[in-house]
């Protein structure tokens, strides 16, 4: 069971209130039941997961002096970022009358809104983290890294071109 909120706040402005006004997300059967991520979010998910695997792989060569990482220690790095703990905090977000994935690295993050999280999401995202990893490997990626410092480009625009299909519009 679902609950749909709607909620209006009036926010002073200088040229006097503006009415905002933020929906929970209204999901497709596809985006409530599916295990799987939908076609159309499989960007932001490429994105996000680029981001935390970027992101930690950062934080793990920093603390070993900006060096190339033991086999070990990105080994670890990969598990952790693949984690469902690691996606509690993404969810679904309505921005411009379309559902997106928000969460730390991702545009929609950044727009104001109601955030429906939990439930498959979580799951899901780990679940395709784990695919890079199965398909590409752990030394693969961590090459990738190591060469770009960005493994954006890599995972969601040549490696799967999730990202690479889809119209960029403003936000």
């Amino acid at each position: 069971m679902f609950i749909f909120v709607t909620l209006t706040f009036f926010v002073g402005t200088i040229f006097g209130q503006e009415k905002l006004t933020f929906e929970s997300p209204k999901m497709t059967e596809e985006e409530q039941f599916s295990n799987h991520l939908p076609g159309n979010m499989k960007c932001d998910a490429c994105t996000a997961i680029s981001y935390q695997l970027t992101e930690m792989l950062k934080k793990e060569e920093a603390k070993a002096g900006n060096k190339k990482l033991k086999e070990s220690d990105y080994l670890d790095a990969f598990e952790k970022v693949c984690e469902a703990k690691t996606w509690e905090n993404y969810g679904l977000k309505t921005v411009n009358g379309v559902n997106r994935i928000s969460g730390k690295g991702l545009e929609a993050d950044q727009i104001p809104g109601m955030m429906q999280g939990g439930g498959k999401w979580p799951g899901r995202l780990s679940m395709k983290c784990y695919e890079f990893i199965e398909a590409i490997g752990e030394e693969g990626i961590y090459n990738k890294y190591r060469k770009n410092k960005d493994l954006n480009k890599f995972l969601c625009h040549e490696h799967t071109k999730d990202c690479r299909s889809v119209l960029k519009t403003d936000l």
